[in-house]
Formats: C-alpha cells, structure tokens, sequence
C-alpha cells in the first residue's frame, strides 16, 4: 500500500513539473552577431550563468562577417536582435527603420588599426596609395577609418584602398600577407597581436575613445511588439554586466569559451581590462553618442542626427 502511494505521489510531481514547464515554455531569440570581440563578454555570460534561461529565452547566436551583414538581417527581421556597433542603429532610425539601441554593451571604441612591424605605415598619410583592411563596408570600422581619414585631410575614396576583410583571424591573416598594409584589429586580437614583441605595431589606436562601439540593438517595431521579451532580453545582459564586475571567475570561465586559443595570460589581460571597457548599466554615455554622430556625419552628411533621446529606450531598461 505504501509503495502504491509513493508511485501515485510521484506520478503527481512529474505531472506536476510538466505542466510547469509546458506553460513557462521559452521564447527562442535569434542575435546576430558583428565579430568575436569583449564586448560580447555580457552575453556569454547571461548565456553561461543560466541569466537568459532565468527570463524563459532561449538565445541562438548567428554569426556574421562585420556589422555591415549583421545589420542588415536585423533590419530584414531575419534576426530578432543585432550585436553591433550603435552607429548602425542612427543608420536605421534615419532611414525609418526604428533602430534602438536596447542595451550598451561597451563604453570604449575597442578598435586599433594594426601593421607589420617592418611596414611603412606609420601614420594615416602613409596609407597614401595603399589598401586597408576593414571588417565589412558600412561597419563601425568603416566610419571610423573614414573619419579620421578626413581629419587628417585625405580622401578615403580616393586616396587609398579601404576594402572589406573581416574580423579576427582572416584580418590578420591579411596583414601578415600584405594582402593589406594594415587592418583594424580588435580587443583581444589587439592585445594578441601587440603580444608578440617585434611583429606588428599600432598604426592608431582607438581604444581610449568613449564611444558606444557594441550594443544590443532592436527595432522599434520589434520591441513594442514583444515588450515583454524585450525587457526580459535587457534585464539578462544588464545583470550579466554587473557580473563583469563581481564574478571573475565566471568571466574567466567565459573568456575560456570565447577565446579558447589565447594564452592564458591574455586571456587574464582581457579580464582585467573588460570592466574598464563595457558598459555598467546598459546605458550610453552622451558623450560618447556625441563623438559618434560627428564622425556619423563625416562619412554620411546626409544622414539625419538621431537625438540621444530617441536612439535608446530607458523604459526598457531595468532601474538601478
């Protein structure tokens, strides 16, 4: 008799607990993402720690060449969310997209522009002639080269050769080759590449620039339309953000997914420097807006400035 009620209390629990789970079903959410770089940190994380699953979503990762292809799959509502640089995001609200920049990912641009160390580059007006690598056309590399470019007095168009490479190793592997005369290069592969004493040399380095390099971008449409795993998105990768800062072991357990080839002692380089560089609550820094609507305009005059205010939904945000 008691083993016919222990079976009947356990026939209940099961029945129990899949009924629970049938009506907390997850929502499957598609992120496209730029490039392998550490502003990707707080979404490992909230995928690692069980932050995404803690809100019922199911997060899939989509891989792309650049910010350029990215984007252009969020805007397409093939993916529901982008890993891209914010400037992408005033691209689409100034075409009547609705881009949204849902959460800061990074604070600091993350970007150097890399060549051998034997090369005779040595400053922008050395690229002169030359061809140099970025990620995709119309990435935050793009704009950036083309930015500073125009500072120093040159014409990106017609003074050298800014062609697409993509991110990491194939980047690289076009400075080695001198398929390129240099390339930008990002945090780790930076650090990776300035590791090797005598290889490779900074050409510019962009890293101390406060600017909204990586975000979580949205649409507008898509967000009013799924608010509520807008916000449940957003509230994973905000806490995943104050993790950065008081969990490194899960931030080295994470920089072993994302980087498992680098040396450890790199690896122990990105997790000091990784709060220093990514957002804290995931807002942007006004400032950091600023600088990139200047340089927005520069390489898009066209292109209509976005009020900070309307670039970023703090309703959607958790409150601090």
């Amino acid at each position: 008799m008691r083993a016919f009620f222990l079976r009947r209390i356990a026939l209940g629990l099961l029945f129990l607990l899949g009924g629970a789970n049938m009506g907390f079903a997850q929502t499957t959410l598609r992120l496209a993402s730029a490039q392998n770089s550490i502003g990707s940190l707080p979404i490992v994380l909230a995928q690692r720690e069980g932050l995404f699953a803690a809100e019922n979503l199911k997060i899939e990762l989509i891989d792309f060449k650049g910010g350029g292809p990215a984007v252009q799959a969020l805007a397409s509502g093939s993916v529901e969310a982008c890993i891209c640089a914010a400037d992408h995001a005033v691209r689409l609200r100034s075409r009547g997209q609705g881009g949204l920049v849902l959460v800061a990912l990074t604070e600091f641009h993350g970007y150097g522009l890399v060549a051998l160390a034997n090369s005779p580059a040595t400053d922008l007006k050395s690229l002169k002639g030359k061809r140099v690598g970025i990620t995709s056309a119309g990435s935050l590399t793009d704009n950036t080269l083309r930015y500073f470019l125009e500072e120093a007095g040159m014409n990106p168009d017609r003074d050298l050769e800014i062609t697409g490479v993509g991110t990491g190793g194939p980047m690289r592997a076009a400075i080695e080759t001198g398929a390129v005369i240099a390339g930008m290069l990002t945090t780790p592969d930076v650090q990776a590449a300035m590791g090797e004493p005598g290889k490779f040399k900074l050409v510019q380095d962009y890293r101390a620039l406060q600017y909204p390099a990586l975000g979580l971008l949205v649409v507008e449409k898509w967000s009013k339309a799924n608010e509520a795993n807008a916000r449940a998105l957003a509230r994973a990768v905000v806490k995943a953000e104050g993790m950065v800062r008081t969990n490194r072991a899960a931030v080295d357990a994470a920089l072993v997914e994302m980087y498992p080839a680098l040396a450890p002692n790199l690896r122990a380089v990105l997790a000091e420097e990784a709060p220093k560089l990514l957002a804290t609550d995931g807002r942007m820094a006004p400032a950091g807006y600023a600088l990139m609507l200047r340089m927005l305009k520069v390489t898009d005059p066209a292109m209509v400035a976005v009020p900070y205010e309307q670039i970023w939904a703090p309703a959607l945000l958790p409150q601090p």
